[in-house]
């Protein structure tokens, strides 16, 4: 059981993450097909920062193609522009500055992609920003290819704060809120509509006719926090745009047992193990295993000493041999 214990549990450690951590930029915020132009900005500070600092900055260039209703899935690119490692002038991506570059299309998606096929419709751009010689490849943290959703002339809404990573199914980026803290809901539409953000069924905020509304709320309940961006348009359709994310409660303040040390503390009779984790700078750490189906739950937080530097917690109902 020992050495399953020490094979199956995962420590959550969180400090200060940023809210804003923006890996990709576009414009429009709905893009279509026939958007006459297209900029993609991407900001190495996040993602795997790949070409973080690379130099020179002119010699940073994209790899991009086209996600299409038949493609069958993330890896299968379609239309790919350019050949991978080879400095094309056309990919060039433009330096803006501080670790940002952009790449501009012109003309149009199906233009610049060459679809012809009037059955075939564009679902996202597939993209990567690389080094001349490909070397470097920036990406999502997770070294997943990046995409950028293209829309079609339906209505749509989207929560675009907290940012979202650019990875094929949309995830949200990190949220370094604590509870008792304030965050701030924005969504967005392409045509304006009746807007509505609610929080954990509290409407928090409504706005009128218009195309974007943001929200402020206290994160003052622990546990699952789910928000819902509604929009209902002029037609009467309703569109609705959600995200959720786990909030603990505070960390329970409590000093280690006596006999207990950093690491791994079994108990007489193999029950039940202390876990003591010296993490100081910390703002909380989870524990996730076989135990609690690898959740966050308030239960998995560890207690912290009082002076902060350590966190620990104690497992119980633990199998021997599992």
């Amino acid at each position: 059981m020992k050495s399953r214990i020490i094979a199956s549990i995962l420590f959550t450690i969180c400090c200060v993450l940023s809210a804003e951590a923006q890996l990709l930029k576009w414009s429009p915020s709905f893009i279509q097909e026939n958007s006459t132009t297209v900029t993609i900005t991407a900001d190495a500070r996040f993602g795997n920062k790949g070409i973080f600092d690379h130099t020179p900055a002119t010699d940073v260039y994209v790899h991009i193609g086209a996600i299409t209703n038949l493609s069958t899935g993330a890896s299968n690119w379609k239309y790919v522009k350019f050949d991978w490692g080879v400095a094309n002038p056309a990919a060039n991506a433009a330096s803006s500055g501080a670790n940002q570059w952009t790449f501009t299309i012109n003309g149009g998606l199906r233009n610049f992609f060459g679809i012809t096929n009037s059955v075939e419709k564009i679902q996202k751009i597939a993209i990567l920003f690389r080094s001349g010689n490909g070397n470097k490849v920036l990406r999502n943290d997770d070294a997943s290819d990046m995409y950028v959703p293209v829309y079609d002339n339906g209505n749509f809404a989207r929560i675009d704060e907290p940012v979202s990573k650019p990875t094929f199914i949309r995830t949200i980026a990190s949220i370094d809120k604590k509870f008792g803290d304030q965050l701030t809901i924005t969504g967005n539409t392409n045509n304006a509509g009746n807007l509505k953000i609610i929080h954990n069924n509290k409407v928090i905020g409504t706005t009128n006719a218009a195309t974007t509304l943001s929200a402020n709320t206290i994160l003052n309940e622990s546990g699952n926090q789910k928000f819902l961006f509604e929009a209902t348009f002029p037609n009467n359709a309703i569109v609705t745009d959600s995200l959720q994310f786990f909030l603990p409660g505070p960390a329970v303040v409590a000093p280690i047992p006596n006999g207990i040390s950093d690491g791994v503390t079994y108990l007489p009779g193999d029950t039940a193990a202390y876990l003591v984790l010296f993490a100081p700078g910390k703002s909380r750490v989870a524990v996730l295993g076989d135990f609690n189906n690898w959740t966050e739950t308030q239960d998995a937080q560890m207690n912290t000493t009082p002076e902060g530097n350590r966190y620990w917690i104690r497992i119980g109902k633990l199998i021997a041999g599992a």
